[in-house]
């Protein structure tokens, strides 16, 4: 498939206008909405998604921003100048997600929201979000996978796209098209298990497990430069959250399963004045 869009859209005067921008806007509008829905399914006001929305966006760009850095390192040590760059381009994934839910907690902590039960109304909204969002990476050719001779191979011809210009008019893997179809299955696993998770905090870990896993096998497809023992700082990080999930998630049963049911560990006084109040 041949893809020769320019990622501008276009100029007036100084300002430039990109694809990228305008599908990550989209992306984040739709991540609201959906978590928006979950908010109220789960008891909450759904007005407090655009609060959120509004700390953490700000957030999660600083987050992706300086995990973009971290990972190509060389790069910005040679060229400072353009870490604070101005464009919307080189936002990993994962700061996205952990700077967005920094900004998720210092809300909740604000408003004084269960923190664990709205971090699972965003366990839904990433994936559908993220699905929005690899429409920029496709325009943009910024997340480049290797040469490939597959026939659904991606052909970059216009000079203006991200991807190494030595790949310009050669098929790669369309690496953002393979995460867009596990981030589907993700949906289609949250959608399934997610409604039937009664212990706050297992749905948000249940996203994360599933996508690092997808994330560490799809990197290899994807050309960056390695960190640690020949894996790329994707993968490194999405190791640390394979092992580290379901600890957590074990963590959370534990104390539910120690937790007396309502009702339950109070004398007859301060269970009647229970249910009188």
């Amino acid at each position: 498939m041949t893809i020769g869009i320019d990622p501008v859209i276009g100029r007036l005067g100084p300002l430039e206008f990109r694809w990228y921008g305008l599908i990550m806007a989209a992306a984040i509008l739709v991540g609201v909405w959906v978590m928006s829905r979950e908010m109220a399914r789960r008891g909450i006001s759904p007005s407090h998604a655009f609060g959120i929305a509004v700390i953490g966006v700000p957030c999660g760009v600083i987050g992706a921003r300086l995990v973009h850095v971290l990972d190509h390192f060389g790069y910005y040590w040679a060229n400072p100048g353009k870490i604070f760059g101005t464009q919307l381009v080189g936002l990993a994934i994962y700061g996205v997600v952990l700077g967005g839910l920094v900004g998720l907690i210092i809300y909740c902590r604000w408003k004084k929201l269960p923190l664990l039960r709205v971090m699972d109304c965003t366990a839904l909204a990433f994936p559908v979000a993220q699905i929005v969002g690899k429409f920029a990476n496709i325009i943009n050719g910024d997340t480049w996978g290797y040469a490939t001779s597959l026939p659904w191979g991606f052909v970059y011809t216009d000079p203006d796209s991200f991807i190494d210009k030595d790949l310009l008019g050669v098929a790669t893997h369309p690496t953002p098209v393979y995460e867009q179809i596990w981030l589907l299955v993700i949906v289609g696993i949250l959608l399934y298990a997610g409604r039937r998770l009664k212990i706050d905090g297992l749905a948000i870990l249940l996203y994360f497990w599933l996508y690092s896993i997808g994330r560490f096998f799809l990197s290899f497809f994807r050309v960056n430069d390695p960190l640690l023992w020949g894996l790329r700082e994707a993968q490194v990080i999405a190791l640390v959250v394979i092992v580290l999930a379901p600890i957590a998630a074990y963590f959370l049963l534990r104390r539910a399963r120690r937790r007396p049911p309502p009702g339950q560990g109070q004398t007859p006084q301060a269970s009647a004045n229970s249910v009188a109040g």
